[in-house]
């Protein structure tokens, strides 16, 4: 086994260790019961000392041997029969506290997980696939578990059965005609077992590595069709992304059934191995037997404690392909694990004050890979607090890039943010965060009630505050409306989709308000609404920016004409993408008859 599946193994075996007392009750108990069972084979010793005696020929005498054979035996049944509660008891707690340990840990496991996840910033989560986050999440944990089951369930108990029994074996072979040529035999054959299976195994774990990553595919594929059905079936596309994920299908198949012949192999080697063994051993004993140079009770001792251990070896072996299977969804959990976040808080950061004067961007700059482009070019812009500050420019000018950068979803890559002359680098992320709210174009909503999603923006408001911010918001009264009688505990489905666009924006207006948050980044929410829902979040949008400081982008130029100051970008392909072109008010631009002025004739605005 190489030494990376040791370090692997190691490092699940290490996030038990707050919970080492249990491990050790699970392995006293497996002690226990390889004491139980050796006490039973010491205990038929003089049985088959006497079968021995039969074998070669010298008989026992009549009646004296048989009637202590006879008291031997019912004794040894009443020992039995009153160890059996301690055997059962012994059992129980070896698999109970196993499985306790293995199911504690992956709580913890996938704790840390989440945890971790949703401190990454947001560029992770935008690099990697949702398919292949959610089998991290599903999948690969659930090969975790798996692992953390076999470990404490029969990895690390049958070493110690084996070690019993052998232990056994060889003191009654020494103690009984003075040989110890029991215990290296029994190693012996163990050994053999185990080195005709690791070129299977190894290959084991290449092979599965290849199914997992085929298996992530397979769900990335099956997820954007679950999530676009609407732009399928708009389409016609039906039968063509069927075949895509046939194709995605198949290859997941193969793959798998690679594994599956990989595993095969491993089980047709370990039943070859274990019948040459066994054919090798009655071959040895024969010859034995016929020179007079073994003792039938050691030899058929000797039998049985081989069958036992070939037993377990036998599931240890299998035990061990799962596990071999499963160790690459343990790599892919570690790399999640051990991916450090790329925004975290410097050693003396601050709390972050309210802003009194201003937000300014110094000499900005911002790429979102080391090798790409900027995407914002020597930025200076101010954003003075109680102030509106509008973002005009096409697609892909970096408005929105610029907005994220504000609550640290990304750090800059050149100059600096600052709020009243600090950088926001040197502010702690929790408290910078909750001097924003964010109302975005397609607002999100948890699958949860409409009270729910409200004060998720204040957990600890009360109902008086929660429905004051509906009705800030202009959405009270359709809440109360809403078919189904249910008011506020109306669920609002996967991401709001049982509201309208008006209700789940103005939804999100209503948590915005319960925030309470000074500087408010509202990123186009209402470019995809209806004339009429546009009224009503419109009217939810005023009330929420009154006394704030607010950060907005738009396309439909007719909502910024009151804004404060509206910075033009140069959209892609202009010479100076990424930078401001124009600043002013609505008047002052049109005045100017530059890009915006171009823009609002554009929509026919007139000024």
């Amino acid at each position: 086994m190489a030494s990376n599946d040791f370090g692997l193994l190691k490092r699940v075996f290490l996030q038990s260790r707050p919970y080492r007392w249990m491990t050790a009750v699970m392995l006293v108990s497996t002690a226990v019961m390889s004491v139980l069972t050796g006490y039973l084979f010491s205990k038929l010793a003089p049985f088959l000392t006497l079968i021995g005696a039969v074998l070669k020929g010298q008989g026992p005498q009549p009646t004296p041997d048989i009637l202590a054979a006879s008291r031997d035996l019912t004794h040894l049944g009443l020992t039995l029969l009153l160890l059996s509660p301690l055997a059962a008891t012994a059992a129980y707690l070896a698999w109970w506290a196993g499985q306790w340990v293995a199911n504690r840990t992956m709580r913890d496991v996938r704790n840390r997980v989440l945890g971790h996840l949703v401190r990454l910033e947001l560029a992770f989560h935008h690099q990697l696939t949702r398919g292949d986050l959610l089998t991290r999440l599903t999948s690969d944990l659930g090969a975790v578990l798996m692992i953390q089951q076999q470990l404490y369930g029969k990895l690390l108990k049958s070493p110690i059965e084996a070690i019993g029994l052998i232990g056994f074996a060889t003191w009654f072979a020494w103690h009984h005609d003075g040989s110890l040529w029991m215990g290296p035999v029994l190693l012996l054959g163990m050994a053999v077992v185990v080195v005709a299976l690791l070129p299977v195994l190894r290959k084991t774990r290449r092979r599965s590595k290849v199914a997992r990553e085929s298996l992530a595919a397979n769900f990335g594929v099956l997820e954007q069709i679950t999530a676009g059905i609407r732009v399928i079936k708009a389409m016609g596309s039906t039968e063509r992304e069927s075949v895509r994920y046939a194709e995605a299908n198949l290859q997941l198949f193969n793959a798998n059934m690679r594994l599956a012949r990989t595993r095969a192999q491993s089980d047709a080697v370990t039943n070859a191995t274990i019948f040459a063994i066994v054919g090798g051993t009655f071959i040895a004993l024969g010859a034995l037997f016929a020179h007079n140079l073994v003792d039938p009770a050691v030899a058929f001792l000797g039998l049985g404690v081989l069958a036992r251990l070939i037993t377990s070896v036998r599931e240890v072996m299998r035990t061990w392909g799962d596990v071999q299977e499963q160790l690459p969804a343990v790599e892919r959990v570690n790399a999640l694990l051990d991916r450090p976040s790329a925004i975290v808080d410097r050693p003396d950061a601050t709390a972050c004050p309210t802003p009194r004067d201003a937000i300014r961007f110094e000499r900005v700059a911002f790429r979102y890979q080391p090798a790409a482009e900027d995407v914002l070019k020597d930025l200076d812009l101010v954003i003075p607090v109680g102030r509106t500050i509008a973002l005009v420019g096409p697609s892909g000018a970096g408005k929105t890039t610029l907005m994220d950068l504000l609550p640290r979803f990304h750090d800059v890559t050149g100059g600096r943010i600052t709020i009243d002359g600090t950088d926001l680098r040197d502010l702690q992320l929790a408290s910078l965060a909750q001097h924003f709210a964010i109302v975005q174009q397609d607002s999100f909503l948890f699958d949860d009630t409409i009270y729910a999603n409200i004060a998720y923006g204040r957990p600890a408001a009360t109902r008086a505050e929660v429905e004051q911010a509906a009705r800030r918001a202009h959405v009270h009264d359709a809440i109360l409306a809403l078919e189904g009688g249910q008011g506020y505990a109306t669920p609002v489905g996967d991401r709001g989709t049982r509201l309208s666009g008006g209700q789940r924006q103005r939804v999100a207006i209503a948590r915005a308000f319960l925030r309470d948050a000074p500087v408010l980044l509202l990123d186009e929410p209402t470019s995809a609404l209806d004339a009429e829902s546009e009224h009503h979040v419109q009217a939810a949008l005023i009330e929420l920016m009154r006394g704030r400081t607010v950060v907005m982008i738009a396309h439909r130029l007719a909502t910024i004409q009151h804004a404060d100051v509206i910075y033009v970008f140069a959209g892609s392909g202009h010479p100076r993408h990424g930078a401001v072109l124009e600043q002013g008010t609505h008047g002052e631009l049109l005045a100017a008859d530059g890009e915006y002025a171009s823009l609002v004739r554009k929509q026919t605005l007139k000024g």
